[in-house]
This record gives structure tokens, sequence and C-alpha cells, in this order.
């Protein structure tokens, strides 16, 4: 896993903030990681068919049991942040690459999907977070290609952002930081608005993930 950039800041002035790391942190920008739980163009796959009721169904990854598994090295702060000022803020952001219908049924040339809840959850030998939120975001899906019990679509609206709160950004920093190898897993809960979907599965390819680090002290 890539380290987190080194911040260029703070020069001249840091002998006379030194006795004050709340107004040092103040002045780090928030910082961006690259893939942090190892997410970035996985599949979330679907747990079991849309159900006809809603066109309802969940969709999940977990690096624990991807084939082959998928577990990941802490990543380092950078040796050069000032007087161990550390993050107590934390977003992840990520997109939705494609779509992929699967099975025998009718794959309408347009879907629109709503993300009703998502967890986003990472361990370690010891720990374990998540952090979850309710974003009803509606993904547009349109048909790119079709074939014998298959569609792919390609997606528009599709990023998304979790912010965790003050103790679920240090405990998910934690994990990431200490103890050693990593899981991260995603599920989220969907609702479609085609009833032809009803017996399909819908699975979906995640792009860029990344987190952003934020209130530093």
């Amino acid at each position: 896993m890539k380290k987190i950039y080194a911040f260029a800041l703070l020069t001249a002035t840091l002998p006379m903030l030194a006795s004050c790391g709340s107004v040092v942190g103040a002045l780090v920008p928030p910082q961006e990681i690259t893939n942090p739980a190892g997410l970035t163009g996985v599949t979330l796959a679907p747990s079991d068919e849309l159900q006809v009721e809603s066109v309802r169904g969940t969709i999940n990854y977990s690096t624990s049991t991807s084939n082959p598994p998928a577990s990941f090295d802490d990543f380092k702060f950078p040796d050069n942040i000032p007087f161990n000022i550390r993050p107590h803020g934390l977003s992840f952001n990520t997109g939705f690459a494609s779509a992929t219908v699967t099975g025998l049924c009718s794959a309408p040339q347009s879907i629109n999907v709503t993300l009703k809840s998502v967890i986003i959850t990472v361990k370690d030998a010891v720990n374990s977070a998540s952090i979850m939120q309710t974003p009803t975001l509606v993904l547009k899906l349109t048909r790119t290609a079709v074939g014998v019990g298959t569609a792919s679509y390609s997606i528009e609206s599709n990023k998304l952002t979790l912010s965790a709160d003050a103790s679920t950004s240090d405990a998910v920093i934690s994990i990431l930081t200490t103890g050693g190898k990593n899981d991260a897993s995603f599920q989220a809960t969907i609702s479609a608005d085609q009833n032809s979907l009803a017996g399909c599965r819908l699975s979906f390819t995640l792009g860029n993930t990344t987190a952003t680090l934020s209130n530093f002290s």
C-alpha cells in the first residue's frame, strides 16, 4: 500500500509553535491516501437474487474472503509530521465504475439503483471498526452490452463519500496504522426501480477509493 505523501508545510515557524500542537495541527491541510482499505477495483457481489417485492438486495465484498485473500499491511505516517500530530477526522471516497446484471431476466436499457445503506468495516487481529451511513444515493445505470444471461452497464451519479465521527475516525485510523495485517469489507443494501430484474443478480465494480484525513492535532 502506498504511504501518505509527505507534508510540504510548517518550515520557518515550527520552532515557535513546538509548545502548541493544536495550533500546529490546525495548519495541516486534509491529506488524501490512495486505496487505504484495498477496495479500489473490487467487485461488490450480490448475496442473493433481487427480490420481486421491492427489487431489493445486498451487495458485498471482503478482503478476507476474496479469492485469493487480499489482506493488506498497515500504512505508516511519514517521519516528518511534527510533534506526533495525528488526524482525528476520516472520510472514505469512492465511485462505482460499472455494473453487471446476471441471470435469466430481462435486462432493461436503464436502471435507477438507490443505495439504502452502506457499511465499510476494517479490522486487524484484535480490533474492528465500522463506518455506517444511509446515503440514499441514486445510481443511474445505462446498458452498454448484452449477452446470454448477462448485461453490462455504465453508471452516472456514482460518487460516494462516507464520513466518520471523531471516535470512529480514531478507531479506524488506529487499525489501519497499527496491529499488523488488516482486512476490509464493503456492504450495501440496494433497491432497483425495475421489476423485471427480480430473480437476477446485480453486481458493481468500485472505481478509485481514497481516504481523506483531517482535523489534525
